[in-house]
């Protein structure tokens, strides 16, 4: 049965401790994306910025408000909403990777390592791409995909390691 994982756990509990990871990696994620931004070439930086004019969660934040509820948001308003659902993003991938982890094992294997690169990909190349919140994957350059992916990996780790951590000492 799917409310319980296969050691009895209740999928609240799961929803919960991955939840938390998914904060604790989604700052994890930003640290380690930000010390790679750091080395790369201004050339570079300049062509992501080009396929990337707003970040992402902003992008959704103002597609959602001007498109469905007919708003103008200000400069400061996108960039509050656009932090929110940045943080909600994290927090509800964190939920479905505690959901998984016991329910399909082979996703939290070397410290959730296969559930990263699927993050990775469906956020970071579909997802993206699908909602036309940022140009094509082609459009920006190798470094961007590879911080992506490396950040990706590091939240999973951190979240992977919360929510175990979580498990053992909460239960």
């Amino acid at each position: 049965m799917f409310l319980k994982s296969r050691n009895g756990r209740g999928l609240l509990k799961d929803l919960a401790y991955g939840a938390i990871g998914g904060v604790v990696g989604t700052v994890v994620m930003g640290q380690v994306t930000s010390f790679m931004y750091r080395f790369e070439s201004e050339e570079k930086k300049r062509r992501e910025e080009l396929a990337r004019p707003e970040e992402p969660p902003q992008a959704m934040a103002r597609r959602l408000a001007e498109d469905f509820l007919h708003v103008k948001l200000s400069d400061e308003k996108k960039k509050k909403l656009g932090e929110a659902m940045h943080w909600g993003y994290g927090m509800a991938w964190g939920a479905l990777y505690g959901v998984l982890h016991d329910r399909a094992p082979a996703l939290s294997k070397a410290a959730g390592l296969p559930f990263g690169l699927a993050f990775w990909f469906v956020g970071d190349e579909v997802v993206t791409t699908a909602f036309r919140l940022t140009g094509p994957p082609k459009a920006f350059p190798v470094d961007a995909h590879l911080r992506g992916l490396v950040g990706h990996l590091a939240y999973t780790a951190a979240a992977d390691g919360t929510y175990r951590a979580l498990r053992r000492v909460a239960g």
